[in-house]
């Protein structure tokens, strides 16, 4: 398995891919994305700010030739913010958007809006269109850049704003070897074309000779993609020297590359060597220090607590927010810092609703991304789970520099001791591994926990009495995150794996294989391929023929379908019936939505058709219930509504998380409400 990167941490919040089926519809790839011959410009946006307007013919002809060799999919994506937007204008003085994420390991997928579906880029398309965003096939030496005296100071400050320069100077280079580094970057800056719009800046930077300054401002973070460049040409800036150049810089955490851009020529950019732009980036960031998770907090406006991490600059964190508890009065709380080049903490914090205080309970640090731990710690900070009325429970990460240990633990709220509850319980792979599901069975206090590379434990706290599988139950590999493979019953009894042979297996919960269900050929199966009763004696699988108008929803590794069938099985696996949708008419499909016990089911009856022809999307109409008695195979009577006894059936989607509620995570701060 790959190691996840920032962005697929983000998908967690923000993120990461979720779930895609390939729904078998690929003829669409052809179809007429735009007009060559109606477009006026295609504006490129990164995520920083920057900017590129293309009005070149060939370039616009190169975009669109890449676009529409694509092939479609109406799979409908649900990642991470995409690499790059492209904004096509054309005469007529409308416009055509559309997203890429074709940056590092991103599998060269774009979506366009308006239309549902994504369309996947072959490699080659990948690469010229990457090429042609970053413009670093049009390399054109350059005059312009050319700072032909010596330097003998640098300086840095806070930026206020365009046009302007800081005078709170905020570090200052003397050193001939980081002088060398600033101006070897500009002078080896390589002419592209281009044009750039410009945000709020980070940094003012001034390069000074004896007989003249040059100032710049800075656009760069240690967690963004892209830093951008600019010279100060301002008259009112305080510099009396003609010499001023106008410059964007691009630099991604990850990337090797650069990108320079002329301010004053704003069809003119520059991209800088690999050497300088690693380079550059050691520097900025070397003075970050960050000494331990403590925060500082203040009252925002409307009385809501807000908290940040001291000792880091907003430029160069990012957070996420985990699973909320709440006990003794106070909430606890998970959470993910991501910082500088590849840092990341995690961490369980405490907010007493009586004080203004946040405190950091337990936390642990990774730094470096080789770690095989890497991928659990930037994905499996999200489970904390009340044990009793003074207990938390929680995975505790002890990483070293390149390995550690799991724990499974309990936190006592009351004396803030740490047990170790499943010592060191997670064997390390020489694979990168995390936990990919967990649910947990409070009345009994079960934990069943599965990850990616397909341990699967059944941890009993009560009794100590665990069911323990190494490497047994893999998650199916498939896109970023896996597909479901294994479906658990509520009793932690039994479950379900596909192992991808078209066939189910049921096993106990000791491993033993009890007997397998075909999956049936040329049909549609809902991601979730067995779902249970809430007494864990009845399962069921819905099916349904392969057509658009049988999808209700889906993305990258999440299907779910207007049934047609639904057959049903014991606990053991034995088939015991099934039903079908009444008439057999196209449009007419069923759903179990609940239980009114052990055996009887409540039947969702309705029809559907398509939003619009052609593309992904279903209306629900004529909605009925009935009761159907799966051991008798016996219809009962019918409601308008679902009975109010019943225990609904939920859809356990892939990616969906509780609402932390009463706190809130953003990507630079945590609020806490206040009191009511």
């Amino acid at each position: 398995m790959k190691k996840l990167n920032l962005l697929a941490l983000l998908a967690v919040i923000s993120m990461i891919f979720v779930g895609c089926v390939n729904t078998g519809n690929k003829d669409k790839g052809n179809q007429t994305l735009i007009d060559l011959s109606s477009v006026d410009s295609i504006t490129i946006h990164n995520d920083s700010g920057g900017l590129i307007t293309i009005t070149d013919q060939k370039l616009i002809e190169r975009f669109n030739k890449a676009i529409h060799t694509a092939e479609y999919d109406n799979a409908k994506l649900d990642i991470a913010a995409p690499d790059y937007e492209a904004i096509v204008e054309l005469k007529n003085k409308e416009n055509e958007k559309f997203s890429f994420w074709i940056m590092g390991n991103n599998n060269g997928l774009f979506t366009k809006s308006g239309v549902n579906g994504h369309y996947k880029l072959s490699e080659t398309d990948k690469a010229a269109l990457l090429t042609l965003f970053q413009s670093n096939d049009q390399h054109v030496e350059s005059d312009n850049l050319k700072i032909d005296e010596t330097i003998k100071r640098i300086t840095l400050a806070n930026a206020l704003a365009h046009g302007s320069v800081n005078a709170n100077i905020k570090d200052e280079y003397t050193d001939h070897e980081t002088i060398d580094i600033f101006v070897r970057a500009i002078r080896t800056a390589e002419q592209i074309p281009g044009n750039l719009n410009t945000a709020t800046p980070n940094y003012d930077i001034v390069l000074i000779s004896d007989n003249n300054k040059y100032a710049f401002h800075l656009w760069i973070n240690e967690t963004s993609e892209q830093g951008m460049l600019m010279n100060v040409n301002e008259t009112d800036t305080g510099y009396s020297d003609n010499n001023k150049y106008a410059f964007h810089l691009w630099i991604n955490e990850t990337s090797e590359q650069g990108m320079l851009m002329n301010v004053n020529e704003t069809d003119t950019g520059y991209t800088l060597t690999k050497e300088s732009t690693a380079e550059l980036k050691k520097i900025l960031f070397s003075e970050a220090k960050f000494n331990g998770l403590e925060f500082n907090t203040e009252r925002n406006s409307i009385g809501d607590l807000v908290a940040k991490p001291i000792d880091l600059s907003e430029n160069n964190y990012l957070l996420n927010g985990g699973a909320v508890v709440e006990l003794q009065g106070i909430s606890y709380h998970t959470i993910h810092l991501f910082y500088g080049d590849h840092n990341a903490v995690n961490a369980v914090l405490a907010h007493d609703p009586a004080t203004d205080e946040v405190k950091v309970k337990w936390s642990d640090e990774l730094n470096d991304s080789n770690n095989l731990w890497n991928n659990a710690f930037m994905s499996n900070y999200n489970m904390l789970i009340p044990l009793d009325e003074d207990h938390l429970l929680f995975l505790e990460s002890d990483v070293t520099k390149k390995a550690g240990q799991y724990h499974l633990s309990s936190y006592n709220v009351l004396t803030g001791k740490i047990e170790r509850l499943r010592e060191n319980f997670w064997p390390l792979s020489d694979d990168y591994d995390y936990i990919y599901k967990f649910q947990w069975k409070a009345d009994e206090q079960k934990l069943f926990m599965q990850s990616y590379l397909g341990n699967v434990w059944i941890f009993d706290l009560k009794t100590g009495k665990d069911d323990v599988h190494l490497l047994k139950y893999r998650v199916i590999p498939h896109s970023t995150t896996g597909a479901p493979s294994l479906f658990l019953s509520p009793t932690f009894k039994r479950f379900v794996h596909d192992d991808e042979s078209g066939e189910l297996t049921f096993y106990d919960n000791k491993g033993v294989s009890l007997r397998t269900v075909p999956l049936p050929q040329e049909q549609y199966v809902p991601s979730e391929k067995i779902k249970w009763n809430p007494a864990g004696t009845i399962a069921w699988m819905d099916t349904a023929e392969v057509n658009e108008n049988r999808i209700l929803d889906i993305d990258i590794d999440y299907l779910k379908i207007a049934a047609q069938k639904i057959n049903f099985y014991n606990q053991d696996g034995l088939s015991i019936g099934s039903i079908k949708t009444e008439g057999n008419h196209e449009d007419t499909a069923i759903e179990v939505v609940g239980w009114m016990d052990a055996n009887v089911a409540v039947i969702k009856s309705y029809t559907v058709e398509l939003i619009h022809k052609d593309n992904v999307g279903l209306n629900v109409k004529d909605v009925s219930y009935y009761l159907y008695d799966v051991k008798k195979k016996q219809k009962g009577a019918s409601f308008s509504s679902i009975p109010s006894s019943a225990t609904v059936t939920t859809d356990l989607r892939m990616g969906d998380a509780d609402n932390t509620g009463e706190i809130t995570v953003s990507f630079k701060e945590i609020t806490y409400k206040k009191e009511k």
